[in-house]
């Protein structure tokens, strides 16, 4: 006769099996709670790690629209001798009073001693021809924005291509002019300078202006920016330096000065800040002057933008791209 195996049955009492009903509960509920509290956790580690490696640089400013074709005689609308499609020669001065894109397939000459002036804020002057760009000594081009595309360039002793002071606006969603009406300097390649004259505020209440334009480091094409003021009625500031591209197949010859410095802001405004000055050539000769420094003023201008891109330079040309000290402070 087989014999029966035990049967065992634990009967529990009401109460035990509801404090072990509420345990299993509670062990449940801490342990979803720990793995919520680890996925928060990780979110925000990886939030603060996007943040890190957020690119704050300001985007680039989108490209200009394509030109439209020249249709400028060298004669009628220049005043020159010849054609822009042989050689064109500027033998006289040229005022301009509007945006200037002059275009043909030949060379371009601006006789010696002869002044092209383009003088308003903001005013552009394109040359973009197939042949060589001559300027004579004691020549002049005066214009916010000067662009020469060609195959050669030679600027003659004592000639001069000057925009400073006279800068268009800055990129979109940037500017370097600084706040207030402290008279500090504008910035861009730099940081304008800034001096304390109010005895109740401290020096990191008072800034100059912010640089800006870190995408375009390689190739600048930025205009500088105006200086502070020290008036509500009156705008003391120095202007932005202006720009200034030579791009070129070969040769580029500079014995004359390029010039893209910041404006003077005398003793009630700062000054401006340096330009932008970008050179592209296979050979470059000559000891003249290039410069994108910042104005004078209460509070000196930031230093603009300098970009000399050469196969082979035999001389040594004076480049400067340098920032203003304070005109009030450093006395």
């Amino acid at each position: 006769m087989a014999i029966p195996k035990p049967y065992f049955s634990i009967v529990l009492p009401f109460g035990l099996f509801s404090v072990v009903l509420l345990l299993n509960y509670i062990v449940v509920l801490v342990s979803s709670s720990y793995s919520f509290h680890n996925q928060v956790v990780n979110e925000e580690n990886e939030n603060d790690l996007l943040l890190l490696h957020q690119d704050y640089t300001p985007p680039a400013p989108p490209p200009p629209p394509p030109r439209p074709p020249s249709v400028l005689s060298c004669e009628e609308d220049l005043g020159g001798v010849g054609s822009l499609d042989t050689t064109c020669q500027i033998v006289s001065d040229l005022n301009l009073t509007k945006n200037m894109y002059i275009e043909g397939k030949g060379d371009f000459f601006i006789l010696s001693n002869v002044v092209v002036n383009c003088g308003f804020l903001g005013c552009e002057l394109a040359v973009n021809v197939g042949g060589n760009f001559t300027m004579g000594d004691l020549s002049f081009i005066y214009a916010a924005s000067f662009e020469l595309l060609a195959n050669s360039a030679y600027f003659g002793n004592g000639s001069v291509v000057n925009t400073s002071g006279l800068a268009g606006e800055p990129p979109a969603q940037t500017s370097g002019t600084p706040l207030g009406l402290n008279g500090a300097g504008g910035g861009y390649g730099g940081r304008g300078a800034a001096c304390v004259m109010d005895k109740e505020k401290l020096q990191e209440d008072v800034w100059g202006g912010d640089a800006y334009g870190w995408s375009l480091l390689e190739k600048p094409w930025s205009y500088g920016s105006k200086g502070g003021t020290t008036s509500k009625e009156m705008d003391y500031g120095g202007g932005g330096g202006g720009r200034i591209k030579l791009s070129l197949v070969t040769n580029l010859e500079v014995n004359g000065s390029l010039l893209a410095d910041g404006g003077d802001g005398g003793s009630h405004g700062g000054g401006g800040s340096g330009g932008s000055v970008y050179i592209k050539a296979f050979k470059m000769t000559g000891s003249g002057r290039i410069s994108a420094s910042g104005g004078t003023g209460l509070g000196g201008g930031g230093g603009g933008r300098v970009s000399v891109d050469v196969f082979s330079r035999h001389d040594d040309p004076n480049i400067f791209a340098h920032g203003i000290i304070c005109r009030i402070c450093s006395t």
